[in-house]
């Protein structure tokens, strides 16, 4: 999407600090808008703001209170931070001044996601093999990340070289890998 776009999409709210865009289920940044003053890598920011939303999801599936319409808003000293699935295609996350009134983010908001209902495309994410997703979730939330394929190795019982290359893991094989992978991190699921 072009910068001026977004910038469009944007103007006339001056509270707000930046806008990225983030493609699901892969959690890849889209797109970003952000001052010129700001220096968060859209990259990172995109892949965490895609994993908050899915896991306030499942939380929320939890609890049996999960909502087609559902906000992600986190408040610290410095900011503002409103999370909301656009489409099962994206999520756009704001920032804002930490001072901004809640009515008048709400406002902004939703001003901002009906402009960019319009302007964001149907995306079909290329679906990778489920044994790839597993071994980057590992990567990105294992507390000792280099040593994490190890560890995955020794409780599956999978050579570390075949781990190398999860494409290449038999049907029985991911299913041992996945589980390995959960008590790891200490999850039921992995969700992905």
């Amino acid at each position: 999407m072009a910068e001026s776009t977004l910038a469009q999409a944007v103007e006339g709210v001056p509270s707000l600090r930046g806008l990225f865009v983030t493609a699901m289920p892969d959690c890849l940044l889209f797109d970003a808008w952000m001052r010129p003053n700001e220096a968060w890598s859209g990259e990172d920011v995109a892949s965490y703001f895609g994993d908050l939303v899915r896991a306030n999801r499942e939380g929320l599936k939890a609890l049996r209170a999960w909502s087609a319409e559902m906000q992600v808003t986190i408040e610290s000293t410095e900011l503002l931070l409103i999370l909301r699935e656009l489409s099962s295609d994206f999520v756009v996350g704001f920032i804002f001044e930490h001072a901004t009134p809640l009515g008048m983010v709400r406002l902004h908001v939703k001003r901002v996601l009906l402009l960019l209902q319009d302007i964001l495309p149907s995306i079909q994410p290329e679906e990778r093999p489920r044994a790839i997703r597993i071994a980057e979730f590992l990567t990105r939330y294992a507390p000792d990340t280099h040593t994490a394929m190890q560890r995955a190795a020794l409780r599956s019982g999978i050579a570390l070289e075949l781990l190398r290359t999860p494409e290449q893991l038999a049907p029985n094989q991911i299913e041992l890998f996945e589980r390995s992978v959960c008590d790891i991190l200490g999850l039921e699921s992995l969700n992905l």
